[in-house]
């Protein structure tokens, strides 16, 4: 049971409940009795009763038709404070709305690597329809994203291979990276290149240039990034503006003290 390894002053039932949370917001279906179960370790009443308490307390919701519990919208309110009390947000997104006034057919993205995952900390949507839809706060895998290749890149080849052996990689599209060898090689590139790019192999007809913006260590903290669809911008006009990416992420750096 994962809330066997309590701190000295942590609150056995406060844990599951975060841990209940967790469970709620990684899974892509509703949340049954018997997950908590699974998950936590405790009986069908244990798990009624902090299901309940979390209902009570807004922090989930049940549909009382399939006695299953969803992530309310008070939890997704915390989600978007957290993302707007992020330091790189603040300092990054002004530059990266200048870079989108010239390109304001892409989308102009803003990511992080947590757990594994990119979580997209804000985003600029093109002025163009059709568009793609990646709110902030949303996760998308490391493998098939130009933000994840990046930061991805950044890691020791040790990690890289770590990184890929735990993750499970499916193919979204049919240019998915999936072959590990090939994955990792595709990471190497990106390392030497400084330039991380999907070629539809997230979204059919979506393409993606990326670049890090790195600490005065040596470190990637967080990667920028220029998307569109093929039918607002063309594979070439993106690769065009990699060098106003790369200025924008220079001029971030810069502001961060590094």
């Amino acid at each position: 049971m994962e809330t066997d390894n309590l701190g000295k002053y942590d609150i056995k039932a406060a844990v599951r409940c975060f841990a209940i949370l967790d469970l709620a917001i990684e899974q892509t279906r509703p949340l049954t009795i018997q997950d908590v179960c699974d998950k936590l370790g405790v009986n069908s009443n244990m798990a009624f009763r902090m299901l309940s308490t979390l209902v009570s307390t807004g922090y989930l919701s049940k549909d009382e038709h399939t006695d299953t519990y969803t992530v309310s919208l008070k939890s997704l309110k915390l989600s978007a404070r957290a993302l707007q009390s992020l330091e790189i947000r603040k300092v990054a997104m002004p530059s990266l709305e200048l870079l989108w006034s010239q390109f304001p057919l892409a989308n102009g993205n803003l990511g992080v690597m947590y757990e594994d995952e990119i979580l997209i900390i804000d985003r600029i949507d093109s002025q163009s329809i059709p568009r793609t839809h990646f709110t902030p706060g949303k996760k998308v895998p490391f493998y098939c994203s130009g933000l994840g290749k990046v930061l991805a890149s950044s890691l020791s080849d040790k990690e890289i291979d770590a990184l890929i052996s735990r993750t499970q990689i499916k193919p979204l599209t049919k240019y998915t990276i999936t072959d590990p060898v090939l994955l990792k090689k595709e990471l190497l590139k990106v390392r030497e290149e400084g330039v991380g790019r999907d070629r539809e192999e997230l979204a059919l007809e979506d393409n993606c240039v990326a670049v890090p913006i790195i600490n005065n260590k040596g470190k990637t903290v967080c990667a920028i990034s220029l998307s569109a669809l093929s039918s607002n911008m063309k594979r070439e006009a993106l690769e065009a503006a990699v060098p106003k990416l790369k200025e924008t992420a220079s001029a971030i750096a810069s502001l961060m003290g590094y």
